[in-house]
């Protein structure tokens, strides 16, 4: 009788369970059961796994304290790898949550529904309380895993589906944040601006959906409104960490909006809310280099940090604090204490590189206030070298170091030639007797130990001349003794400098004017050749080593002369149209007509002293240059210019007609119509006759000439053209083309010589998958360029980015459209579409094969290209082999 009741027993709870597992019935056990289930086992779990996750991030995030500190740590998105085991079983706790225990059927309903509750509760679309949270925290799992697409469709689903539940804040918070990190910064304000005017919006997530809004703006660089919804965020209810980082924040945008006093208040707070060490000390240095002058007293911030200096915990961050005291200094007026402790500050750095950029820019920029422009600008060359390319005002600083590397160099180009020519010009005996002086002088700073001498003493020993003066005749009697030309190659000057990226070729020239083309090649190549390419002399303790610089020879005089009129007239253009300082331009420019007189760029530089003077009000001496101008050179266009005032205009459309009519002939070319370019480019001939187009026309007609008559008659153009315009961008393009001939000339003479059972085989192999997989279609049809690439050995980014800049160079008017693919065998595709018939497609092909720039910093040899018909690149796209395709396209296109 016991075993009965036992045995009764068990059956009723098997069934009472199997009853309440199903979630096709909705009853009261049912619903208790999938609840309970789901909250203390399924979510407990995943939350659990998210909140791991999260710490993970947390341990692998550092704070970027050169920066403004990201409001949220998932901006650092390399470390959000740290969360993705944790995020991947949190996804799968909630699908098992949301697929095993959602109850969406209704109840049974046994009495009519009279009551609001009765009525909301029996309408609701999900019956177990934790789903909606699942779908939260699976969004929020997407979110960090920067699956941003189905993070945002959980959130709008929680959103549209449970309208009436308090969890849709959250979710629309959410979703902010996907839409920012998106791009969408506007439609992210719209969420936020909505949501918050909700009236019943929740207390609890003020201060997340404001410190979205603050994120939001910080990345517009509105400051002023960051700062404000940053207060809120940090005056509601939220972690107390949250609360220190949101000072701190606040501090630096007051630093970045000049309201230094409140950001000097606020890191101060940061400082008593005792925050982990990294964060105080930050908060001292940030606090340090708030101030300024007038605003306290410069003698307690000099203190604290000269304690900061003693303490051996800061070894680390010496550079940051030799930094603060350094702008502290400057903040004074105190220039020369302040280079001190920039200069300190740079040699203090070892692995904070951005510190060490922003320790160059700070030096850099003292000089170039005080207009020793050429001072300043190895600095800023130093900085840009290693500042990050996020870095805010990246470009400003980046461009403004390259304006000083035109200027240096050409300064510097012209007073070292100018010192080697006096030099030159001493009797042999004084000149050996000062290059031994120097020989001496460097066998005796071998024997002293000068690494750490070099840095500090960097500004009396590498440019410490006085270019107060930058504008005085130029006379270089002691040459040698002069280390800021002596060293101004790469390795000395790496050497001075210590270890700092270099560009391949530091000294970089550019052309300042349109009128002037710059020096295609450098002052060692050109002696070099002028001394029959004798071995270059390294042994600087030799006599022969500084010999050998000496333009001693009347051919290297006249090459040094040449380098002295170029580099003074760059100088004054670079100080008139890149410095933009005029005092300096006006100075440089009369040095250089008063020593070159017959210059080619005379004509030029007495037409922009009109110009400088008329700008610095001075109209006498504007007009004393204008009437210089128009006497002396009455047919240039300089003095036309002065004399007709609708010269420039006329000029500028006579250059519009030019460019049309070339417009015109490069789609001629394009099309396959090489008759027409040729009479084209023929008929436009007395207009392009010595303008700036001549050999671009010129090119243009050769290459037609040569596809139309033969192999014979392109060879002869071409190398008619490199005789023509050595100096000219179509010689290269010229070259190109004779290297492809010579290759596939080699190429034809390697089968004629094959065996004829390697030619049979050859054939064999050629005409065999290719031929089931693709169709040569005799009639006219649309087809698509690519250009296949090793990803292994070619970034695809540079390559698309290349294949874009040459089509908006060459082919403005055609609407092409570029798209990259992945196929096997470790290649991606570039494909240009589409080309109206092969034809085109191949005149598209061969212009290809010509250019340079398409290949510009890309590794040619690991590249393959092609044309391919519509029909086929659908079917290359699913065989996925570029291999097979290329042979069909030997076989049927190039043969």
């Amino acid at each position: 009788m016991q075993n009965r009741k036992i045995q009764i027993l068990y059956i009723t709870l098997i069934s009472l369970v199997s009853i309440a597992c199903t979630t096709q019935k909705n009853t009261v056990v049912t619903r208790s059961y999938h609840n309970l289930t789901s909250r203390y086992n399924i979510y407990f779990n995943a939350r659990e796994a998210f909140k791991s996750g999260m710490q993970n991030i947390e341990k692998s995030y550092k704070e970027p304290y050169n920066n403004i500190l990201p409001v949220f740590y998932y901006a650092q998105k390399d470390n959000l790898q740290a969360a993705s085991s944790d995020l991947d079983r949190t996804l799968l706790k909630c699908t098992k949550l949301i697929k095993e225990h959602s109850i969406t059927v209704k109840p049974a309903q046994k009495r009519p529904l009279t009551t609001q509750k009765q009525k909301d509760f029996y309408y609701q679309k999900e019956f177990n309380s934790w789903v909606d949270d699942s779908y939260l925290l699976m969004g929020k799992a997407l979110f960090y895993k920067q699956n941003y697409f189905d993070a945002q469709k959980n959130f709008m689903f929680i959103i549209n589906e449970y309208k009436n539940s308090p969890i849709r804040y959250e979710a629309n918070i959410w979703l902010a944040h996907t839409k920012k990190e998106m791009g969408q910064i506007d439609d992210a304000k719209e969420v936020l601006d909505k949501i918050m005017e909700d009236k019943d919006f929740p207390e609890d997530l003020k201060s997340e959906a404001n410190a979205v809004y603050a994120d939001v703006y910080i990345l517009q660089k509105k400051y002023d409104d960051a700062i404000q919804h940053l207060k809120i965020a940090r005056d509601s209810k939220t972690k107390k960490f949250n609360k220190i980082r949101y000072t701190f924040i606040l501090a630096q945008l007051h630093q970045e909006i000049g309201d230094n006093a409140k950001a000097m208040a606020y890191y101060k707070e940061v400082e008593a809310m005792n925050p982990p060490y990294d964060m105080t000390f930050n908060a001292k240095i940030n606090r340090a280099t708030s101030f300024e002058s007038g605003a306290g007293s410069s003698k307690e911030v000099i203190s604290l940090l000269t304690k900061l200096l003693r303490d051996d915990k800061n070894k680390e961050y010496r550079d940051q604090i030799y930094f603060a005291l350094a702008n502290v200094y400057y903040a004074e007026n105190d220039e020369a204490n302040a280079l001190t402790n920039y200069i300190k500050s740079v040699e203090s750095s070892n692995s904070n590189k951005q510190q060490k950029a922003i320790s160059y820019l700070s030096i850099g920029n003292i000089y170039y206030n005080q207009r020793k422009y050429i001072e300043s600008q190895p600095y800023y060359d130093s900085c840009i070298a290693i500042l990050p390319l996020d870095y805010r005002n990246y470009t400003e600083i980046k461009v403004k170091s390259d304006n000083l590397n035109v200027l240096a160099t050409n300064y510097l180009m012209a007073y070292t030639q100018d010192s080697l020519q006096g030099i030159a010009r001493m009797p042999e005996n004084k000149r050996n007797e000062l290059i031994d002086k120097k020989i001496q002088s460097i066998i005796a700073q071998e024997e002293i130990k000068r690494n750490q001498e070099e840095i500090a003493n960097l500004n009396s020993q590498m440019y410490n001349q006085d270019f107060g003066s930058q504008n005085q005749k130029l006379s270089g009697s002691f040459y040698f003794y002069n280390e800021s030309v002596v060293t101004f190659g790469k390795a000395e000057f790496k050497k001075i400098w210590g270890d700092r990226v270099l560009e391949d070729n530091w000294r970089r020239s550019s052309k300042l004017t349109n009128q002037f083309d710059e020096t295609t090649s450098t002052e060692e190549d050109t002696i070099q050749e002028e001394t029959d390419k004798k071995p270059v002399i390294t042994d600087i303790k030799s006599r022969e080593y500084y010999l050998q610089y000496l333009p001693l020879t009347d051919s290297l005089l006249t090459i040094s002369t040449k380098k002295i009129e170029e580099g003074m007239f760059n100088t004054g253009m670079a100080y008139m149209n890149l410095i933009g300082d005029n005092t300096y331009a006006i100075s440089s420019l009369e040095s250089f007509i008063k020593r070159f007189p017959a210059s080619i760029n005379t004509p030029i530089a007495l037409y922009y002293l009109h110009i400088l003077y008329a700008n610095e009000k001075n109209f006498v001496k504007s007009e004393e240059y204008k009437t210089t101008i128009i006497d002396k050179y009455p047919e240039s266009n300089y003095a036309k210019a002065l004399i007709n005032p609708d010269f420039h205009k006329e000029i500028k459309q006579k250059n519009k007609d030019l460019e049309k009519n070339y417009a015109d002939s490069y789609r001629l070319f394009v099309k396959g119509d090489f008759s027409g370019v040729i009479q084209l480019c023929s008929q436009f001939e007395p207009q392009y006759k010595d303008s700036y187009l001549q050999s671009k026309f010129d090119f243009l007609k050769a290459t037609a000439e040569g596809k139309l008559y033969g192999i014979a008659s392109m060879k002869t153009n071409m190398q008619n053209i490199i005789q023509t315009y050595p100096k000219e961008p179509v010689s290269d393009l010229a070259k190109s083309i004779l290297e492809y001939l010579s290759i596939e000339e080699n190429q034809k003479k390697m089968v004629e010589v094959a065996p004829e059972k390697t030619k049979a085989s050859i054939q064999k192999e050629e005409q065999k998958q290719e031929k089931i997989l693709y169709t040569f279609n005799q009639l006219p049809t649309q087809h698509v360029y690519v250009i296949a690439a090793k990803t292994e050995f070619v970034d695809i980014k540079k390559l698309r980015f290349n294949v874009l800049n040459y089509n908006l160079d060459y082919f403005t008017n055609f609407n092409f459209s570029i798209d990259t693919k992945e196929l096997d065998g470790g290649y991606s595709i570039v494909s240009v579409s589409s080309f109206l018939n092969a034809n085109q497609a191949m005149n598209y092909y061969d212009l290809i094969n010509y250019s340079q720039e398409i290949y510009e910093n890309i590794e040619k040899v690991f590249t393959k290209h092609c044309i391919i018909s519509l029909e086929n690149y659908s079917i290359l796209l699913q065989d996925r082999s570029i291999e097979t395709y290329l042979k069909f396209f030997d076989e049927y296109y190039t043969r």
